[in-house]
């Protein structure tokens, strides 16, 4: 199975939803007005797909390097973060402890320096992506020491010059929801019986998707002792 199997381009699912609509495909996004709105209804799919949970296509790790004297750090990357998963410091066995906005701010009312043990999102960058704050600060002996970071990224938001560009997210799904959108506008916002159907489609096959990496890996079996007693 080719990876064109499973994940389709922009101008590949606005085509499909073109052909289920009865319309003659677009051979590019700004054929007409349509294909133009059906770049907007993609990007409102994927971000319902992003919120929707943590996808394995969207995973990523990164290294961020610890500076002396330094308490607040940033990812560097182009792409959009949608949430932080864990993060190690250095050759520290156990994940840093996060803690909230509240705690750390009492905690570093306190002068404390050392190995960083505990984390906070504290604000943005100027990227919108999450500032991250570490206490204790890293100290000279720290410094060089790297922060692995486990991080999920939110898909791109598209435009119609990116009809070549392969969306993260399982091609199929995301058809079925641009379409149910294409329907949804069609009626008025009145929902029709076509469009039950095919949102139906589209929430039942996310689910399923998001499982196929995230539930069905793995060991299923548990056993529970029973709280009664044998009876002789």
């Amino acid at each position: 199975m080719a990876l064109g199997d499973i994940r389709f381009t922009v101008l590949q699912v606005v085509q499909e939803v073109f052909r289920k609509l009865g319309l003659s495909e677009p051979a590019s996004l700004t054929a007409n007005k349509l294909s133009v709105q059906m770049v907007d209804f993609i990007n409102d799919v994927c971000d319902d797909l992003s919120d929707y949970g943590n996808w394995q296509e969207c995973l990523v790790s990164s290294n961020v390097t610890a500076v002396s004297g330094q308490s607040d750090y940033s990812i560097v990357t182009s792409g959009n973060v949608k949430n932080i998963a864990d993060i190690y410091f250095s050759q520290r066995v156990g994940p840093m402890r996060h803690v909230t906005i509240e705690d750390m701010r009492i905690l570093t009312r306190v002068t404390a320096t050392g190995n960083p043990t505990q984390f906070t999102i504290f604000g943005t960058d100027s990227n919108g992506n999450p500032t991250i704050r570490v206490r204790p600060q890293p100290a000279q002996t720290q410094a060089g020491g790297l922060f692995s970071i486990l991080w999920y990224q939110r898909a791109p938001s598209y435009t119609t010059s990116d009809g070549s560009s392969v969306i993260p997210f399982p091609g199929q799904i995301v058809t079925n929801g641009v379409l149910a959108l294409a329907l949804l506008n069609e009626s008025g916002g009145s929902p029709t019986d076509h469009y039950t159907r095919v949102q139906k489609l589209y929430e039942d096959g996310r689910k399923e998707a998001l499982n196929r990496f995230n539930g069905d890996t793995g060991w299923d079996v548990a056993f529970t002792p029973s709280m009664l007693g044998r009876k002789r």
